[in-house]
């Protein structure tokens, strides 16, 4: 059987409910950001202390913290009484045990005086919250309140009173707003000063006269707190200003700065210069240009040691901004599927404002970038609404916050010799044109081809129609030149590539494979200008050197062939190897002959392994390899020779490189004395 939740039991549970339902009721929080799930984590807690209960409540509710720690310190015990008896100075202390339900007395007439003589008298009774809410149609404040429980077919008189200097301890001390029997009025009065005490006395009876005469019960108070007063905020060159004038008794104004698209969450997180009381007014420094604030002002007061706050009023700011103009617009051309060119543009977004980028056949009038303009003027400058581009724009932000705009597959008209590509920021009706970029076309390199020798490899290609010359970039395999092309670069005129027959490249490419993407370049302005790339992977090439020496028996016939290698580079591991005979001539493949048996060879050259036709050294270096391999040559005349035991492809990456063609012959020698 499930136990019941403690905090049921929990005789301040129904008090916290009724203060929620009343901060509910005047809008001053919602029923999804303040939750009975939270009042009853508060109770489970134990916690008394404001800055406790403010720490456990969700951010719209925390401002209320103080006022919650008196609920629960009012629901804790009642009060000491002061004396009973008549006077301007007696208080009527009254107990929180809410009503629940009755009539309110119907719609019939309700008398505005008439009724009985107030007599201070001790009382029991729960004073209800009054709701606040602002006029929905014209000035002041709607007030609401839960119906009084009276007898059933008994008769119901709420008479509304408010006061502007202090608590009213009778419906004689204040102002009568109205005697009704609704549950819901309107003040049209301004309130002058800081606070406004409202209370909805009940008279009730079992008719009219009995209600009349009845000793009026206070069933519902509020407190509503006065707002500024010559309120103004405006922007000057970035900065927001505000003044205004509060009404005595304001301990404080709450200033809040909410970017627009964030208006409907305001709250504690946007409040800015909390650490003064702002009773004249702010200036703030720290407003992003550029961009729409709602600022919401409250007045503070201290009411019986609680803070409360007053209504928003709130205006809503455009900061300005500076009009920068786009100074590092970069092109990048490819080719398209189609056989045309495209371009990739790319730049650092402004911090404000938009960016258009136009495409024209001419660069714009130099004249134009040095001052803003209007906006229609850019068609007076070669501008034109035909030339803008209507690419979509991607934007991604680097881990510094800077913006990076990016434009893809803008292509290059068919009959146009040299395209201009001009970005202009525009805010507010003002343009600013920023550095134009300009691209000439040259033909597209086809038919490139790299040839691998033994110590060189030898680029070749169509030379590109219009070129200057081709500019040949190493990159990483696999990497995509619409990325940027940056690193070890060659150049190579067309003079010197029809000299040479190509781009011979001697130990410079890395041995491990790259990628290689060749632009053509042609220059304009003295500027050079990159064409579409075009690329060509490189394998790689591991080269490997090998020794040989044969060591003789007894009888002076070969006994032993002993191998050592070493690498260009270090590697973990190696490659399978077969030592490989052949009587007649020098081996020309694997399976041109006899494979040898092998094993390892310790220092003194004795066996330490067992024998394998296949074998593999267990690291390579450029050093050369510790390890030795011996085969058995034994009663063998003719040539030996080391070969790679890889497939076809991985062939192509190794090269194994021979000793002399002396060290290969099996032959017999002197016979040891």
């Amino acid at each position: 059987m499930t136990e019941p939740n403690q905090s049921d039991a929990d005789p301040r549970l129904a008090a916290l409910l009724r203060w929620r339902d009343g901060l509910i009721a005047a809008g001053t929080v919602t029923a999804a950001s303040f939750k009975e799930a939270h009042i009853r984590l508060v109770l489970r807690s134990g916690r008394t202390a404001a800055e406790q209960l403010r720490a456990m409540l969700p951010g719209p509710v925390a401002e209320h913290a103080e006022e919650m720690a008196r609920v629960l310190r009012e629901a804790d015990g009642p009060s000491a009484a002061p004396p009973a008896g008549p006077g301007p100075d007696a208080t009527q202390v009254v107990r929180t045990l809410a009503p629940t339900g009755g009539a309110t007395g119907g719609a019939h007439a309700v008398p505005q005086s008439g009724f009985a003589p107030f007599q201070f008298v001790r009382t029991d009774h729960e004073v209800a919250p009054v709701s606040l809410r602002r006029a929905r149609e014209g000035a002041g404040v709607e007030l609401s309140w839960p119906p009084f429980a009276a007898a059933p077919g008994g008769y119901v008189v709420y008479r509304v009173i408010s006061s502007d200097e202090g608590r009213g301890y009778s419906p004689d001390h204040g102002h009568q707003i109205t005697a009704t029997a609704a549950t819901s009025v309107r003040d049209p009065r301004p309130v002058t000063g800081a606070l406004r005490h409202l209370q909805v006395w009940v008279n009730a009876g079992r008719d009219r006269d009995a209600a009349l005469a009845a000793q009026p019960v206070l069933h519902a108070a509020g407190v509503l707190v006065g707002t500024l007063s010559d309120f103004e905020i405006r922007e000057d060159s970035g900065r927001v200003i505000g003044k205004w004038q509060v009404p005595p008794g304001v301990a404080a104004v709450h200033i809040y700065r909410v970017p627009v698209e964030l208006a409907a969450r305001s709250g504690p997180a946007f409040r800015i210069l909390a650490d003064g009381p702002n009773l004249t007014g702010f200036v703030d420094d720290d407003a992003e240009r550029g961009r729409r604030y709602v600022y919401q002002l409250r007045c503070e007061v201290d009411v019986d040691g609680v803070v409360r706050l007053s209504d928003y009023v709130q205006a809503e700011v455009r900061v300005s901004a500076v009009l920068l103009p786009v100074e590092d617009l970069a092109l990048t051309t490819h080719a398209e599927r189609a056989g045309g060119v495209a371009f990739d543009l790319s730049w650092t977004a402004p911090a404000f404002g938009e960016v258009r980028v136009y495409r024209t056949a001419e660069p714009p009038n130099a004249d134009a970038a040095r001052n803003e303009l209007d906006e229609g003027a850019l068609e007076h400058v070669g501008l034109t609404h035909a030339a803008q581009l209507s690419h979509p724009i991607t934007e991604t932000v680097d881990p510094a916050g800077v913006r990076h705009a990016r434009m893809s597959g803008v292509p290059w008209p068919a009959d146009w010799h040299r395209a201009y590509f001009t970005p202009v920021t525009v805010l507010d009706g003002r343009a600013r044109l920023g550095r134009p970029e300009s691209s000439v076309r040259t033909g597209l390199i086809s038919d490139v081809s790299l040839v691998e020798y033994c110590n060189k490899q030898v680029l070749t290609f169509d030379w590109p129609q219009g070129a200057a010359s081709v500019r040949i970039f190493i990159a990483p395999r696999g990497h995509d030149p619409r990325q940027g092309l940056n690193g070890r670069s060659y150049e190579i005129s067309l003079a010197d590539y029809e000299k040479e027959g190509g781009k011979h490249f001697v130990n410079e490419l890395p041995h491990r494979g790259c990628s290689l993407h060749l632009v053509p370049v042609a220059y304009t302005g003295g500027r050079p200008v990159l064409g579409a790339p075009a690329s060509v992977d490189y394998g790689g090439l591991l080269r490997l050197w090998y020794d040989v020496r044969v060591l003789a028996g007894p009888d002076g016939m070969p006994m032993t062939a002993a191998v050592r290698i070493r690498a260009e580079n270090d590697a973990a591991g190696s490659p399978p190897f077969v030592l490989v005979h052949n009587p007649d001539r020098i081996p020309l493949a694997a399976n041109d002959g006899t494979a040898i048996d092998m094993c390892q060879l310790d220092a003194a050259g004795r066996p330490t392994s067992g024998r394998v036709k296949a074998f593999q050294w267990s690291s390579l270096s450029a050093a050369g390899s510790t390890e030795t391999w011996g085969g058995d040559v034994s009663g063998r005349l003719g040539w030996i020779r080391l070969f790679a035991d890889l497939s076809p492809d991985r062939l192509r990456r190794l090269a194994l490189l021979d000793p002399h063609v002396d060290a290969l012959r099996l032959r017999p020698g002197p016979v040891p004395q």
